[in-house]
């Protein structure tokens, strides 16, 4: 197995209890069966051979044996998925985990669409790992022995029938492997890039349809969905290629037994001639189904690929070994950027040696020209990158020997465009803090202006917001990101043109309430309307 596919078999050990009943199911479904066959061919073959047969005592242990393997079939079923979904559920968390600590990527930017099929789609294909393979390679060598040994029971030269017939199946995963990984490459790269198109295509529907470019777009989709299925038929023809030599490797198994009993018919007897074929095609069986699994081998090794890629990312920002705690309140001395210098991959510094300071109770200005590195000054504030030079603070602590809760609870960030989820403005605003009241909510969205008559939410809180905020206009949901800001109390609020698609009005009421917020939340103001630069107490240009 691959080396990816090898580092995340490990997880298992994580669900040992639910793994030991998967092998064990697994196993007294495979032996149940085997036995069922082989008692049910002896019976037959004897009672033909004789004319009579102990048919109600065997009767009645076949009736046990088959209820016994049904149920176990069930319950192998059952706690094979379970414990697939519980797996693929821990590597979810863990992979969000790793998105979480490594992005966004100054050097290299992943569109969204490809992170979802890294997040889903390549999580969800490991199910046939965790389900239908693991288990059932390790059952296959139980059933395997105890092939061998009915075999040799019969006839040693039974084996000579089905041993050859089983290596060729075993082999045959590993012989298309490369194959497979290719195809499996392909087939996960083709669907990324569906996806991706797919969901900018959605978020962009209406700038499309407006600049009349919809059905180039979606000419582009057919193209996309054309090289998928392609893909996916080549993968389809491999897989019927396979299948067929199982077939045939099972059919030539019962036709060699059948020849080694009419050679042998003196010493096998007519009894075990139905037997023997039952066990040289028995013996293919296990390896055949795990061979039909293992067919989706290299979209299985192209997932688990990508899935360790993401697990071994690099954190944007190492966490401190021996985090520092913020002094209280009452001694803070705000924000400091001092001397600092950043810049994004191999080009040249963004920012050179910017240094300033937003004290508490103070509203500080930063403003420039596009690409001065404003809205990298408020990124960097919140820690999602540290610089190459210098050093920021907050109350004297640097942010790099700050626990990433400690910061999150103290520097709360606005962006131009913030991301709402589908449910209330209250629920979104209690984002904010989970714990916090109701009347603690509605005071936030006093202060941000959402219960203003004037907002355009007649239904105040209890406004439905849909998916990314749907529903609402650009300045309402910069009120309700305002509003989530202040319900965590921050001491520094950084706002990254969060008032820039609000009306002038609307612009002088929210900066107006946040003013009245206290003397102990300083903010960081990035702007341009020169309105909105006139109520702060200093300004900052970058050049």
């Amino acid at each position: 197995m691959s080396g990816p596919l090898r580092r995340l078999l490990p997880v298992i050990a994580e669900q040992k209890a639910a793994f030991a009943w998967t092998l064990a199911a697994n196993a007294v479904v495979q032996l149940g069966t085997l036995s069922l066959a082989v008692a049910g061919t002896w019976l037959a073959g004897r009672t033909a051979a004789t004319g009579s047969a102990p048919l109600t005592a065997v009767a009645f242990v076949l009736f046990g044996l088959a209820v016994l393997t049904a149920a176990m079939t069930w319950r192998e079923s059952w706690v094979s998925h379970d414990l697939a979904y519980r797996l693929i559920a821990t590597l979810r968390a863990r992979v969000f985990g790793a998105f979480r600590v490594s992005l966004p990527d100054r050097a290299k930017p992943r569109r969204s669409g490809d992170l979802v099929s890294v997040a889903f789609a390549d999580l969800d294909r490991l199910e046939w790992l965790y389900a239908h393979t693991a288990a059932q390679a390790l059952t296959c060598a139980v059933l395997i022995a105890a092939t061998t040994t009915l075999s040799l029971l019969v006839t040693p030269w039974l084996l000579l029938v089905w041993v050859p017939l089983v290596a060729v199946t075993a082999a045959l995963p590993w012989l298309t492997g490369r194959v497979a990984t290719r195809q499996g490459a392909e087939l996960t790269g083709a669907v990324a890039a569906l996806n991706a198109e797919l969901v900018d295509t959605v978020h962009g529907l209406g700038e499309l349809t407006a600049a009349g470019a919809l059905e180039r777009r979606l000419r582009a989709l057919g193209r996309l969905t054309g090289t998928l299925a392609a893909v996916q038929a080549r993968i389809g023809f491999r897989a019927g290629v396979e299948r067929a030599v199982h077939d045939a490797t099972a059919a030539l198994a019962g036709i060699g037994a059948l020849a080694v009993c009419a050679a042998n018919l003196a010493t096998v007897g007519r009894p075990l001639a139905p037997v023997a074929t039952v066990l040289a095609v028995a013996a293919i069986g296990p390896l055949a189904q795990i061979s039909d699994l293992l067919r989706n081998l290299g979209t299985l090794r192209a997932a688990a690929t990508r899935i360790t890629g993401v697990l071994d990312r690099p954190p944007a920002v190492d966490e401190p070994r021996s985090p520092q705690a913020l002094p209280a309140r009452e001694h803070a001395t705000g924000l400091v950027f001092d001397a600092v210098t950043f810049g994004y991959g191999d080009g040249p510094p963004v920012l050179r040696e910017v240094s300033f300071a937003v004290r508490p109770g103070e509203r500080v200005a930063l403003t420039g020209p596009s690409g001065a590195g404003k809205t990298t000054c408020a990124l960097l504030a919140v820690r999602m990158w540290d610089p190459d030079g210098g050093r920021i603070t907050l109350d004297g602590v640097a942010l790099t020997d700050l626990a990433d809760d400690d910061l999150r609870d103290a520097i709360s960030i606005v962006p131009q465009e913030p991301g709402l989820l589908a449910g209330t403005i209250a629920t979104n605003i209690r984002l904010g803090r989970p714990s916090a009241a109701d009347h603690e909510v509605a005071e936030a969205a006093r202060q941000a202006g959402i219960l203003d008559p004037r907002a355009g939410l007649p239904d105040g809180l209890d406004t439905p917001v849909g998916e990314a905020g749907a529903g609402l206009s650009g300045g309402q949901r910069a009120r309700v990101a305002v509003a989530r800001a202040l319900l965590m109390n921050p001491r520094i609020l950084v706002l990254d043109e969060a008032t820039a698609n609000l009306d002038p009005d609307a612009d002088e009421a929210i900066t107006t309430a946040l003013a009245a917020t206290g003397e102990d939340i300083g903010i960081l103001v990035i702007a341009h309307r020169p309105a909105t630069l006139a109520r702060c107490d200093r300004t900052i240009r970058l050049p």
